[in-house]
C-alpha cells in the first residue's frame, strides 16, 4: 500500500480547485493591489472578492476579515493589540490554547498585566465554573479556542458569552473547527476569530483574524497601511484566492463529517481492543479526530514506527511535534506525565478510506506488540 497521511489536523492537502484557481492567479496577476493603474486595480478587485467569499463562509461581513500570514500571526496580533487599547483589563485564557495564545499571554503576564488561565476539566473540556465568579462589570478579555487541536473537543463559545456577559472581549482561535463543524462569526457572539487556509485544503502561508465592526484593536504589522491600515505588507494574491476557493468548498467538508466519524468511530474501536487510551471521549468532539495513547509505549516511538510504512500521523501539535514534553493537553487535564507522553493523534480528511484505517490498526497492532515485546526484555 502507497502511503497514507492521517496529520490533517496539522495541515490538509492543496485541494485541486484551489490550485488551479492559484496557478491562473500566478500565471497572469502580477500588479500590486495598492497601485494606481489597471494591473493593480485588478490584483485589488481580486484581494476583495477573495475577502468577500471568505466572510460569507463564516457568516461575517467583509469589512471584518484581516489577512495574515498564519493562524499563529493572528493569534498574537489579537494578544498584542488588544492588550494595547485595555491594557488594565483581566486577561483570561484557557489552559489548553495552543503555544501561539499561551506564550503571548504569559508574555503579558511577565509585564504583570492581569492574566489568568482557565482550567480544563479531567475530561477535556473547559471548566465554566470558574468563569462563573468573574465582575462582568469591567472590561475582561477572554481567549478560547472553539475546537482544540490535539484532543478534537469542541468549546461552548455561545455558553462562554452568557457567563462572562456583554462587556466581555471574546476571541476564539477556530482554526482547527472551520470545514469540521458550522462556524459563524456573528451567531457565536464572538468578538474575535482566528482562521487558518491551511486547515481547510487551501495553502500555507495565508490565514485572518475577523475582528467585529466597532472593536478597537491595534495595528500589529506597520508600514504602507494595507488591510485598512491594520497589516501592512504587500498581498499574497495567489494564497488569498486560494484560501478564498477553499473556503468556498467548506460545504464539502462538512458533508463528508459523518463518515469521517463513522471512520474515527471503527479506529477507536479496534485500538481499544489493542489497550489503547482514548483521551477526551466523553464530551463532544469534531468527527475527525482521535487522540489515544498505549501506556506503556511512547507516542514518540510508535510515531516512528509507523513512519517506516510511510504512515503519517502525529503526537499533537504540528508546532510542538520535536518537542520532547508531554502534551500540555493533556498534562492539564490531569494526566500523569508518563501517560501523557504516550499521546498519538489521528486526524482524518475527506481522502481517507475505511481500507486505509483497517491497514493503519494492522500497523499499530504489530508495532505495539513488538515494541512492548522489546519493553518487557529491557525490564
Amino acid at each position: 500500500m502507497s502511503s497514507l497521511y492521517f496529520d490533517n489536523n496539522a495541515t490538509t492537502p492543496l485541494h485541486t480547485e484551489v490550485y488551479g484557481v492559484m496557478l491562473d492567479y500566478l500565471k497572469t496577476q502580477f500588479g500590486n493591489p495598492s497601485s494606481n493603474h489597471s494591473f493593480g486595480r485588478k490584483a485589488h478587485e481580486i484581494v476583495e472578492e477573495s475577502r468577500d467569499l471568505v466572510a460569507r463562509s463564516i457568516g461575517a461581513l467583509p469589512q471584518e476579515i484581516f489577512f495574515t500570514s498564519s493562524g499563529t500571526e493572528s493569534n498574537n496580533w489579537f494578544v498584542s493589540g488588544i492588550s494595547s487599547v485595555y491594557p488594565d483589563a483581566d486577561f483570561y485564557y484557557g489552559a489548553t490554547e495552543h503555544p501561539c495564545i499561551l506564550k503571548p499571554m504569559q508574555k503579558l503576564k511577565n509585564n504583570a498585566m492581569q492574566v489568568k488561565k482557565i482550567p480544563c476539566l479531567q475530561n477535556g473540556d473547559i471548566d465554566f465554573t470558574y468563569l462563573e465568579s468573574i465582575n462582568t462589570n469591567q472590561i475582561n478579555i477572554i481567549s478560547l479556542m472553539h475546537v482544540n487541536n490535539e484532543t478534537g473537543t469542541i468549546t461552548d463559545l455561545k455558553k462562554l458569552r452568557q457567563l462572562v456577559g456583554d462587556k466581555a472581549i471574546i476571541h476564539s482561535d477556530a482554526v482547527q473547527a472551520l470545514g469540521k463543524i458550522n462556524v459563524n462569526f456573528h451567531d457565536l457572539g464572538i468578538d474575535f476569530m482566528t482562521i487558518s487556509s491551511h486547515k481547510i485544503n487551501g495553502p500555507q502561508g495565508i490565514a485572518a483574524l475577523i475582528i467585529k465592526n466597532g472593536i478597537d484593536i491595534d495595528p500589529f504589522i506597520l508600514g504602507g497601511g494595507q488591510e485598512s491600515g491594520m497589516r501592512s505588507g504587500t498581498e499574497n494574491i495567489a494564497a488569498i484566492a486560494g484560501f478564498a476557493k477553499a473556503c468556498e468548498l467548506i460545504n464539502e467538508k462538512l458533508q463528508d463529517s459523518s463518515r469521517q466519524g463513522a471512520l474515527r468511530d471503527l479506529f477507536e474501536e479496534k485500538i481499544s481492543e489493542l489497550g489503547a487510551v482514548i483521551f477526551a471521549q466523553e464530551v463532544p468532539r469534531v468527527k475527525n479526530t482521535s487522540f489515544f495513547g498505549f501506556p506503556s509505549i511512547d507516542g514518540a516511538t510508535l510515531i516512528t514506527a509507523l513512519d517506516k510504512y510511510g504512515i503519517g500521523i502525529a503526537s499533537g501539535s504540528a508546532c510542538s511535534s520535536n518537542n520532547k514534553e508531554p502534551s500540555h493537553v493533556l498534562i492539564e487535564m490531569g494526566m500523569d506525565p508518563m501517560e501523557a507522553q504516550s499521546a498519538v493523534r489521528l486526524s482524518l480528511s475527506t481522502l481517507n478510506t475505511e481500507d486505509d484505517v483497517l491497514h493503519l490498526i494492522e500497523k499499530i497492532k504489530y508495532e505495539v506488540n513488538r515494541l512492548s515485546s522489546f519493553a518487557s526484555i529491557l525490564n
